[in-house]
């Protein structure tokens, strides 16, 4: 029985993950009670889902970008579909993770243990039941490098086989996922930069209209998104966040703001150290300033956002200091692992329990685990491809440049709920330290190679 189902499992790969993929999410359900989180940001993304609907953007407060809002828009704005289509596109994500390990490594139970972590860590299972953006930033992000590793984009002999289309779709899919999630515009110019220095000995005007090509669509999204809400508040950004998010990163050296912002320091200040005495979570204190302050004078994000930006600039550029000692621990905090669901809806006690004990006991410690193992790994990748004095990029090194610079990219514009920004990465960390455990040949079980990374 054991060799038939071995049997199954590895010659229908694709069809195990499909069925493990299915039961692990109406288990989850059932447990759940078919439940759909809900959270303080759920609700902000309706407001363009209507607008979207509606095609009329004017006067959109510019809180989010189009990318979650537009899948809302699609279900009607259902959350129950959402959740269902989220749960969708996690199977989905997961057959076309064994396809990027399976590329990488033709190696089918390597890349069967890579796909099935989408349907075995609860955080992503859960992520899959909220209205959040996560769920579909991890399955852009796996389908935008699948791509990349599907045109063999790090395999400079075939470099001819990198078309002008390939180059335009990788542009597109690589748009849509900063218009899911703004912190990812930064794959589009580590990927321009991979490909200049990967095809560095093609003719320059190839170089040049292929990079074009790449980077055109992330920044036509860029540039029209920040001009629209430009349009609608007078804010030239993404996000009518930016500015607050950055105030998030001065909470705990607010109070060295200059006398010229003493109104604002003084009430930041004050709502500060109230949560400190409350011993509630510091990260969030600006949103009891944007509550006073929007009771008082009906005040509005972007308004705030634009408010704090020359007291928050001008904090950063006198207290480079403390500015970096906060940067620190957001980026510890990025490595954090935590699950976001309703845990008082449950509605029986053993699942609770089970789930409780399955995410404490077991997952977390994997989670951090695998953490360490990767920073590790991706230190010794680096140091070797310096000491070899090869500078080229595969794609393990692009994923750990990808992973890392994003971690350190997050830390520096905003402190607060910083382990949610790790969540789409976890399938590449996986990948990373599989496929370099595998080539050290430290799964000697399966069908060991002499290829180094």
């Amino acid at each position: 029985m054991y060799r038939i189902i071995q049997r199954f499992i590895l010659q229908k790969p694709l069809l195990f993950l499909i069925i493990i993929g299915a039961l692990a999410r109406i288990l989850i359900a059932l447990c759940y009670s078919n439940q759909v989180s809900i959270f303080n940001d759920s609700e902000s993304y309706v407001p363009l889902a209507e607008k979207l609907g509606a095609l009329n953007l004017k006067g959109y407060d510019g809180l989010r970008t189009p990318g979650y809002p537009f899948l809302l828009m699609l279900s009607g704005i259902n959350f129950s579909v959402v959740v269902f289509i989220q749960m969708i596109l996690g199977i989905i994500s997961s057959i076309f993770l064994f396809k990027i390990s399976y590329k990488l490594i033709h190696s089918t139970a390597l890349a069967l243990l890579n796909a099935l972590s989408i349907s075995f860590f609860l955080h992503i299972l859960f992520y899959e039941r909220a209205i959040l953006t996560e769920a579909l930033t991890l399955s852009t992000l796996i389908v935008c490098l699948w791509y990349i590793t599907h045109i063999q984009f790090f395999n400079q002999e075939k470099s001819s086989k990198i078309t002008y289309k390939q180059s335009l779709i990788l542009g597109i899919l690589m748009a849509v996922v900063f218009l899911v999630r703004p912190m990812f515009i930064v794959i589009t110019p580590l990927v321009v930069f991979c490909f200049i220095v990967g095809y560095r000995h093609l003719r320059f005007t190839a170089i040049l209209s292929r990079a074009l090509l790449l980077c055109i669509p992330a920044v036509m999204s860029y540039q029209g998104w920040s001009y629209l809400n430009f349009q609608n508040t007078g804010y030239k950004s993404v996000t009518a966040f930016s500015g607050i998010n950055l105030a998030q990163s001065c909470v705990s050296f607010v109070d060295k703001a200059n006398d010229t912002h003493a109104d604002l320091r003084d009430l930041y200040v004050h709502k500060r150290d109230s949560v400190i005495a409350e011993n509630g979570d510091v990260s969030m204190t600006v949103w009891r300033v944007y509550e006073t302050l929007k009771a008082k004078e009906n005040i509005t994000v972007s308004e705030l956002s634009q408010r704090f930006d020359p007291m928050t600039k001008e904090l950063i550029k006198n207290n480079p200091s403390s500015y970096f000692k906060q940067v620190g621990i957001s980026w510890i905090d990025f490595w954090e692992e935590y699950i976001l669901w309703n845990y008082s809806k449950f509605e029986y006690k053993i699942p609770t329990w089970t789930l409780s004990g399955i995410w404490l006991y077991i997952q977390t410690p994997m989670l951090y685990i695998m953490n360490v193992l990767f920073l590790i790994i991706s230190g010794i990748i680096t140091i070797r491809r310096i000491r070899e004095k090869r500078f080229y990029f595969d794609f393990y090194l692009f994923c750990t440049v990808l992973i890392i610079g994003s971690s350190i990219g997050q830390a520096l514009v905003i402190y607060g709920n910083n382990g949610r920004f790790s969540v789409p990465f976890l399938p590449f960390i996986i990948i990373v330290i599989s496929h370099y455990l595998y080539k050290k040949e430290i799964f000697k079980k399966i069908i060991p190679v002499n290829n180094k990374i």
